[in-house]
């Protein structure tokens, strides 16, 4: 891992290099879905709001416990392959790999409908056609070296923060109303399950939090602080983000959910508008970059341990940068764009991610009983497992189970990629023993 590492980060983080990192993966998500998740929740959208972030919290907390136990790049698959072997490791990371190439594609596709937004007053029409752009330039750009900066991570994050907390200050003052229903007390929930579903998925990119941990100054004191703002800053923006929407708009006005932040402001004040708008562009093609060098990462493990072929491993000779990683995550983020159907992302978005954060409660869960890894970080103890833990293996199960039920039609979708990922495995596997 030392040579990549060298290649993307030219210096150690801090705390807050460590959280803008990660902002930018959890933030998008939830701007994302949230217009999804309140129409489909109707009056219930707060209170299920509370439910995803108690949710985001169990996880954050458990990457961060264990990121103080390994601190070292490596991640998930390091704490997976700890407990459970390098099998299942692998599997929890190749799915884990396909979550980051969908965020290349709602990345893309929602800085699409934001410029589109901008342009004409609607989206729709060449949406698809900016998207495919904006997924070309950006693995134009990972592909030339341009790296995880944690210093364009830090810029995104400080707007971000700003602007979004800016809205949501300004839509809850001019547009009061009382929790937990504020002025959707009459809106019926069109479908829990799906909202559920999706609040369940909501904030996921908290696994950099694990990734980061091995780029750290001083890992097993500032990922334990880094989880902490990640949290609370999560936490109140989602749940403001979420009451400003059914304060300040109604159900006809989220006409494209997708862009509900942008619509937001269109209702606050026109300047507010432009502001989250190009906000909005920049945090989702940002998440998509991100989505780009995640995978690389990913699939650089996995080939570095053994378990892809090579090619995944090789730098490409000029840029220095996995191009082989990065073309395929280009290909597919292509096809998931060309389709062009949101519905598809929305079923097929985070279930490997939920997947592998039940595997790495359950890794903490392990490591914490055997007594084998100690760490500066860890939440209170209930029959030797760290409260976390509880937390995670309770509310997880939930939103995997919701997942399938809701979604279980597009199952064909991770189908193909688990196959794709057993092949390439068993392909390495037969290699590695035909080995003179």
């Amino acid at each position: 891992m030392g040579e990549l590492s060298r290649q993307w980060l030219r210096r150690r983080l801090g705390v807050f290099d460590i959280y803008a990192l990660v902002h930018a993966d959890v933030q998008s998500t939830f701007y994302f879905l949230a217009g999804y998740v309140a129409l489909a929740a109707g009056l219930w959208g707060f209170v299920g709001t509370v439910y995803g972030v108690v949710l985001m919290a169990a996880i954050a907390l458990t990457y961060g416990e264990m990121g103080s136990r390994f601190p070292e790049t490596g991640g998930s698959y390091l704490y997976v392959k700890y407990s459970f072997g390098a099998a299942v490791a692998y599997l929890s990371t190749w799915l884990l790999a396909f979550d980051q190439v969908v965020m290349i594609a709602y990345g893309t596709i929602d800085a699409a409908k934001a410029v589109l937004k901008l342009l004409h007053g609607a989206t729709g029409a060449f949406e698809v056609l900016l998207a495919l752009v904006f997924s070309g330039v950006l693995f134009l750009l990972a592909l030339l070296g341009i790296r995880e900066s944690a210093s364009w991570g830090k810029a995104v994050a400080v707007m971000d923060l700003t602007l979004m907390f800016s809205l949501i200050v300004t839509a809850l003052a001019t547009r009061p109303s009382a929790p937990p229903f504020f002025n959707w007390g009459g809106v019926e929930a069109a479908n829990l399950f799906l909202a559920f579903s999706l609040l369940s998925r909501g904030f996921t990119g908290l696994d950099a939090l694990g990734q980061l941990a091995g780029e750290a100054r001083e890992p097993l004191v500032q990922v334990p602080k880094a989880t902490v703002l990640l949290i609370t800053i999560g936490a109140l923006g989602a749940l403001g983000l979420m009451a400003s929407i059914m304060s300040a708009l109604t159900p006809h006005d989220l006409t494209d959910p997708a862009i509900a932040p942008v619509l937001l402001a269109e209702k606050m004040h026109p300047v507010l508008y432009y502001l989250v708008a190009a906000n909005i562009i920049a945090v989702m093609l940002t998440a998509a970059l991100t989505g780009y060098i995640a995978f690389s990462r990913l699939t650089y493990i996995l080939a570095d341990e053994g378990h892809l072929p090579p090619h995944f491993w090789r730098l490409h000779k000029r840029f220095r940068t996995p191009h082989i990683s990065l073309t395929v995550a280009f290909t597919a983020s292509l096809l998931l764009i060309y389709v062009g159907e949101i519905k598809i992302i929305l079923a097929i978005y985070a279930l490997g991610s939920l997947i592998n954060y039940l595997l790495v409660a359950l890794a903490l869960a392990k490591a914490s009983r055997s007594g084998t890894l100690h760490g500066a970080f860890s939440t209170p103890l209930i029959a030797g497992v760290p409260l976390s833990v509880w937390m995670a293996i309770a509310l997880i199960p939930i939103g995997i189970a919701l997942t399938l039920i809701e979604k279980y039609p597009y199952l064909w979708a991770w189908g193909l990629w688990i196959a794709a990922g057993a092949v390439l495995y068993y392909y390495r596997k037969t290699a590695a023993r035909s080995r003179p």
